[in-house]
């Protein structure tokens, strides 16, 4: 009976470890530098709501009058260890950070792009799509590396292009190349996807509707000289009419060899069926 109990309390511990498991998100962090007399500030999406620091080698807080900007400096001069630092924002955001010290930190101000920086983990799938099934079906699509079509862009040397589009339970999953074929580096600042009018009359305003991401496989940073980089992006669900496309815009850090690829409302309706 003893050994009955044990063998049940085994097959309980399992069944916890992987519901656990599943549930389990990596978020890479970003590598900050923080320095003793000067202070860095992080520019956030949403309001700041939590702030966690992993030692009392730095001191990190929000900015006066401004609840989405966090300022962190250095407690201990030269301190030798790196630690982290956590930030949960009011939209749901979750953002890491490794920080080392440095006398003069060679960025002094660090703004977060809301579609690239936030964990995908803490954004919700519409639906009941659970979160572990969208990591799954982001790893799948990138394990594949299918070609399903060929939708392309060349500008300064960058090729961007959409390798296919897919959607699963109200989720919409885009497939995305990007080839480097100059001999400089080409560092991601910020990415972000909106909808917007197909054509615009002249003194017609523009009208615009940001989307957020649920999730990034391979998020892109930055793709070398001569070099490809593929990445799966999850999106909520959404329509649009015959007039308005779909923008991926990709800024460059630094440069101003911007991307930019359009997405027609037939290439969205025509998404594989996952």
């Amino acid at each position: 009976m003893n050994r009955l109990s044990s063998l049940f309390l085994t097959i309980a511990a399992l069944l916890a470890a992987l519901a656990a498991d599943a549930q389990h998100v990596d978020v890479a962090p970003r590598r900050i530098e923080v320095g003793f007399n000067k202070t860095v500030h992080i520019l956030f999406p949403s309001p700041v709501t939590y702030i966690d620091i992993g030692s009392m080698d730095i001191i990190a807080g929000k900015a006066a009058g401004a609840e989405n900007v966090v300022r962190v400096k250095a407690a201990v001069r030269d301190f030798p260890k790196e630690t982290n630092l956590t930030v949960i924002t009011e939209d749901g955001g979750y953002y890491s950070f490794d920080a080392r010290y440095a006398e003069n930190p060679q960025v002094a101000t660090h703004e977060i792009g809301a579609a690239t920086s936030a964990s995908p983990a803490v954004q919700t799938p519409p639906g009941h799509e659970r979160p572990a099934v969208v990591k799954k079906t982001l790893n799948d699509i990138y394990r594949l590396n299918r070609t399903e079509m060929r939708l392309r862009k060349k500008h300064y040397g960058i090729e961007t292009e959409v390798q296919g589009i897919y959607v699963r339970n109200d989720v919409i999953y885009i497939h995305l190349s990007l080839y480097n074929n100059s001999n400089i580096s080409f560092e991601v600042e910020d990415l972000h996807f909106r909808i917007e009018d197909r054509k615009v009359a002249k003194r017609t305003a523009q009208q615009i509707t940001p989307l957020e991401l649920l999730r990034v496989c391979n998020d892109l940073r930055i793709v070398r000289a001569h070099q490809r980089q593929r990445t799966v992006f999850a999106l909520p669900k959404f329509t649009m009419p015959d007039d308005k496309i779909l923008v991926l815009e990709i800024v460059e850090r630094n440069g101003a060899r911007h991307q930019r690829i359009e997405i027609r409302n037939k290439q969205i309706r025509l998404a594989r069926t996952l």
